[in-house]
């Protein structure tokens, strides 16, 4: 009676539409039994000879590229952390290990992670956030699906020829040897891993969130780094603020504003590696979620993460150092909210260090750079946050004179006031000449900002006028107008 049931399921109109279904929702839900389906149909290929066994595999295929597809569109859409299962421990821990394997070869990864439920899911995210080239991406993807569908249905059908019993047996059989192979492949490639000693896969890694490039604690703003102690800044006042250490730079965030107010990065630019951009936008564990601002804040409108650590400027050192220190500017704790569409005023903010790097030539090159918005208190709210007007940066650096050598400093202001409008729920495109950058005195900056540069502000190259206020700021329109000496 059941091996007559089964044949005449197999039979129906809609026994490989179903199949469809599962493979499809097996890419999203790694719960829905997609590869025991796959098999299954296999073996009921095989013994009643229905579904034909090549249907059974390109519509298994077809299923499983398409749902790979799907998810690579929702990982390059909508990121890695804009739901909240995406930020539990164990899902960052497959999105590291997908990462860390797709930055050094996209193909094998891609096409070895069909065959690990959970990896798969992970690796065709990571491959849409990190903007994995969709035409390579959609190649390997097809192959991979139809040789995982070719591989289960087989499985099934070769169990089903060898295995007496009619086809409850060859179904039942077949999915405990296709679980079987499963589990011993995965403790094979893990005892290979630790022999070579790599990372494990995503169930058991254990990945850095927190920008360290060892198992140490990262050391965040060396204050010695330029040879004169020049302590990392701090807000005027007692209120309260989290300290976060990450590679060669350090956060200060408010928890009020959900924002930092004060961020420091060391720059050696006589050993920075041009490296290609990796690494995805997350959360910092460390600190609560809900004084951060995520990815809630900047979807469906022109606004941009702004980076506070410019990507490459802590990405200096070895290769791997440079690459775990860059990946580790991609916390939500480094950005703050900038209208999109810059111009060439934003553009120029975003190279000053470069500038003054160039100007700074004969220290050997090595910069600290203190950036953060100037956290007003009448910024326009929008979408439970304040957004910052006006953002500053002062880079210093060592400089020999008169038989000493002495700290000089130059502080910029980037105001982006006109064009930010929050009366309709969001951003207005920007203008031409919507940003605007400033050289302005470092003192200006430590009232306007309430942040206590020390040092810093008699430090400052910026000429000593009788001016005062923003009357003293000098527009920066190209390189030349930045005084530096």
């Amino acid at each position: 009676m059941t091996e007559e049931l089964l044949a005449a399921l197999a039979a129906e109109p809609w026994a490989l539409p179903l199949l469809f279904a599962l493979v499809l929702g097996d890419a999203f839900l790694v719960v829905i039994p997609g590869e025991a389906a796959v098999t299954a149909y296999g073996a009921l290929s095989a013994s009643t000879g229905s579904p034909p066994l090549p249907a059974v595999i390109l519509v298994a295929a077809s299923a499983a590229a398409l749902g790979d597809g799907c998810c690579y569109l929702v990982g390059r859409t909508v990121g890695l952390d804009r739901w909240a299962w995406m930020r539990t421990p164990s899902v960052r821990s497959a999105f590291a290990w997908a990462r860390a394997r797709l930055d050094r070869r996209i193909g094998t990864v891609v096409f070895t992670a069909r065959f690990i439920p959970f990896a798969r899911l992970a690796v065709n995210l990571v491959a849409g956030a990190s903007r994995v080239p969709a035409p390579r991406y959609a190649a390997v993807v097809v192959l991979a699906a139809l040789a995982w569908a070719a591989y289960q249905a087989l499985i099934g059908a070769l169990v089903a020829r060898i295995l007496p019993g009619g086809p409850a047996v060859a179904v039942v059989a077949s999915i405990v040897v296709a679980v079987g192979v499963g589990v011993a492949l995965d403790a094979v490639l893990a005892r290979a891993q630790r022999r070579r000693g790599q990372p494990m896969p995503p169930d058991v890694a254990r990945p850095r969130q927190d920008g360290a490039m060892s198992d140490a604690t990262p050391t965040g703003y060396d204050e010695a780094f330029l040879g004169i102690p020049l302590p990392l800044p701090r807000p005027l006042g007692d209120s309260t603020m989290r300290e976060l250490p990450y590679a060669r730079f350090t956060v200060l965030l408010d928890p009020q504003r959900r924002l930092a107010a004060v961020t420091a990065v060391n720059i050696d630019g006589a050993t920075l590696q041009d490296l290609p951009r990796t690494g995805d936008w997350e959360l910092d564990p460390r600190a609560p979620a809900s004084e951060q601002t995520g990815a809630a804040v900047y979807a469906s409108n022109d606004l941009d993460r702004g980076h506070l650590v410019r990507r490459r400027d802590p990405g200096w050192g070895t290769v791997a150092e440079a690459r775990a220190a860059t990946e580790a500017t991609f916390s939500y704790t480094n950005a703050a909210p900038q209208a999109a569409g810059f111009n060439q005023s934003k553009e120029l903010w975003l190279g000053l260090e470069d500038h003054v790097l160039g100007y700074a030539d004969t220290t050997d090159q090595r910069l600290s750079v203190v950036t953060a918005p100037v956290l007003a208190p009448d910024d326009p709210p929008y979408r439970g946050i304040l957004i910052p007007r006006r953002f500053f940066k002062v880079a210093a650096w060592a400089a020999d004179g008169d038989g000493a050598t002495r700290l000089r400093a130059a502080g910029f202001v980037l105001d982006q006031s006109e064009i930010i409008d929050t009366s309709l729920g969001a951003l207005a495109a920007p203008p031409l000449g919507g940003f605007r950058t400033f050289q302005v005195p470092i003192g200006d900056i430590e009232a306007l900002a309430g942040i206590d540069l020390g040092a810093l502000v008699e430090a400052d190259v910026l000429p000593t006028t009788t001016v005062r206020g923003q009357d003293a700021w000098r527009p920066v329109r190209a390189p030349e107008d930045v005084v530096l000496g």
